[in-house]
């Protein structure tokens, strides 16, 4: 029995046999479906390729930054020691106070050791049971090896040593105290030296070591004598006057006169102008100042003082060998100890038409230069009206 309403003909009700399509051939699906492009197919392809490429390039960007960065972490962590002996001899203070940690860093910072984590561990391998570092000057070298370095150190107290600090444009009778404050040499004897500067290689015809005494820092053993230590400063003064290109004695002495006057009179920054400036008066055709230098450093220095001012009756005195006012030339010896700046400005001066120069701000340094005296005046002036409002400094 077939449902109500079903047509055996038809399969379906209402089934219509005349709108049965005639099934399609195999052949036929086939044949109609349309044939691929080539150059289509290549493109695709590339397009696949440069995709494949990228991502394999940034892949392999990725691992070379992991293994950059595990290879930096892992020299932080375990650094590249020095190899031995290391390379040039250098000396190292270790100050009152230092820690190990406080050394090493120190030695790293100086490349003397390659960390101060390689320093630190060293110290732990020095076979001894004292591994306490003293405070004193040691001989190390250069890039060396971290444990030879905690070895030198440790065990075994430094040298002693006397240590002399002398500033720039600091008197010779001051040079002279202060090294026998630190050293322990009489001052007599000191004095005595330094007037008899011949017998410490000075060329020149200088009367003393005024001006040679070179400014620094220096570690003298307990035992040096008297010669030993101004032998040091003088050829530390005559390096640099070689270096520079001075190698006569009297020219040499000329500069360190220039120099002395440099360092007391001018800034850094100023030193090669100042020097041109100081030339230009000595000139023999100078009719400006006609000869005379005209600077206060050397009057307070002939008078034995540090003051900035003096009266007009102690610029008038011509008992003052050291008063440029009235002594034309340059002074009798240098007026101070000159650093190696201003010895160097004083060998090459630079050319120019100045004449004058004037300090109008001591604070900042600020100076002036001038061609005529007029012009010159004004600029007094403005220095004068800054004392005015400064007087705390223009004492």
């Amino acid at each position: 029995m077939y449902p109500e309403g079903y047509d055996d003909v038809g399969g379906e009700p209402g089934f219509d046999p005349e709108s049965y399509a005639e099934p399609v051939e195999r052949e036929n699906l086939f044949l109609d479906t349309p044939a691929v492009d080539p150059e289509k197919r290549k493109a695709r392809r590339r397009r696949r390729n440069w995709v494949l490429l990228v991502v394999l390039l940034g892949f392999g960007a990725v691992i070379v930054g992991v293994v950059f960065f595990l290879q930096g972490l892992l020299d932080r962590l375990s650094p590249q020691d020095f190899p031995a002996p290391g390379g040039e001899a250098v000396s190292f203070e270790v100050k009152s106070g230092w820690g190990p940690k406080q050394i090493g860093r120190e030695l790293a910072n100086r490349d003397i050791v390659a960390s101060d984590k390689l320093f630190l561990e060293a110290i732990q391998l020095v076979d001894t049971e004292n591994r306490v570092i003293h405070p004193g000057t040691y001989d190390l070298r250069m890039e060396m090896p971290a444990l030879d370095a905690a070895s030198t150190l440790i065990g075994e107290e430094a040298a002693k040593v006397s240590y002399v600090a002398i500033k720039e444009n600091t008197r010779m009778s001051k040079v002279l105290e202060q090294i026998s404050e630190s050293t322990g040499l009489p001052l007599k004897d000191l004095t005595a030296l330094a007037d008899d500067p011949a017998a410490l290689g000075v060329s020149s015809k200088a009367p003393n070591l005024e001006g040679y005494l070179h400014p620094g820092e220096y570690r003298f053993p307990m035992d040096a004598d008297g010669e030993t230590v101004l032998r040091t400063m003088v050829e530390a003064t005559t390096k640099t006057l070689n270096d520079a290109g001075i190698t006569d004695p009297a020219k040499q002495y000329h500069v360190l006169k220039v120099a002395s006057i440099l360092q007391a009179e001018a800034r850094k920054d100023d030193y090669a102008t100042v020097a041109g400036a100081l030339e230009n008066r000595l000139h023999a055709d100078n009719k400006e100042t006609n000869g005379l230098l005209q600077v206060d450093s050397t009057v307070i220095y002939g008078l034995d003082r540090y003051s900035l001012q003096f009266t007009p009756e102690e610029k008038r005195d011509a008992q003052n060998k050291y008063n440029t006012y009235e002594h034309k030339g340059l002074p009798p010896t240098p007026i101070g100890s000159p650093g190696d700046s201003a010895i160097k400005a004083a060998a090459n001066p630079a050319p120019n038409d100045y004449y004058y120069w004037v300090t109008v701000n001591t604070n900042t340094g600020e100076t002036k230069f001038a061609k005529t005296y007029s012009e010159h005046l004004v600029y007094q002036d403005e220095f004068r009206s800054w004392c005015a409002a400064n007087t705390d400094v223009c004492k």
